[in-house]
């Protein structure tokens, strides 16, 4: 089964989070191939027949990003509208059948995605704008890994808060692989 994996961060190189998840993920499944939009693409000038070619040949496909908004950060946003494009993604529908897989991270806790909480809704209601993509593409949209809570601000929390993170975003990373292997 091949394994393509989407990093939409936008800064890796100060990344707690989603750079430990990306390093056990890549620890636990070498085969998967990961794409780095930030690095591949810092001046927001994607290459679409390149990134089309990977998604073709991929059987699972991974976004790995830290919530921005709600939603996707600019940059995987971006890679999506370009890369997803009539005749590709929909219309001839070159990704029907393949398996989507969101793993994400928040900066608030879980308790903060409830109605009345911080953020409102829980998150699974933000959700339906990536259900209709897959939908919209033929896509299987698989259930996403989701890791809350996921920030550490230097100089102003313990240490230890950062060591308890790096934890937890192997524990992400291990669901995330165990997710890809229940489906191979």
């Amino acid at each position: 089964m091949n394994v393509l994996i989407i990093n939409g961060h936008p800064t890796m190189e100060t990344s707690n989070a989603n750079k430990a998840i990306l390093e056990e993920v890549k620890r636990l499944l070498p085969e998967a191939e990961v794409s780095n939009l930030q690095a591949l693409y810092p001046n927001y000038q994607i290459d679409v027949t390149a990134e089309q070619a990977k998604l073709v040949k991929a059987d699972v496909i991974v976004w790995q990003f830290p919530v921005n908004w709600y939603s996707l950060p600019a940059l995987l946003k971006k890679w999506l509208d370009n890369v997803f494009s009539h005749g590709f993604a929909y219309g001839d529908n070159k990704l029907m059948g393949k398996k989507l897989i969101l793993s994400f991270t928040t900066g608030a806790p879980e308790e903060a995605y409830q109605h009345g909480g911080a953020q409102n809704y829980p998150f699974t209601d933000f959700l339906n704008i990536h259900r209709q993509t897959a939908n919209h593409c033929k896509l299987l949209f698989q259930e996403p890994v989701i890791s809350y809570g996921m920030k550490y601000i230097p100089e102003v929390m313990p240490e230890e808060a950062l060591t308890t993170l790096q934890q937890r975003a192997k524990d992400h990373a291990a669901r995330l692989v165990a997710q890809i292997k229940e489906l191979s």
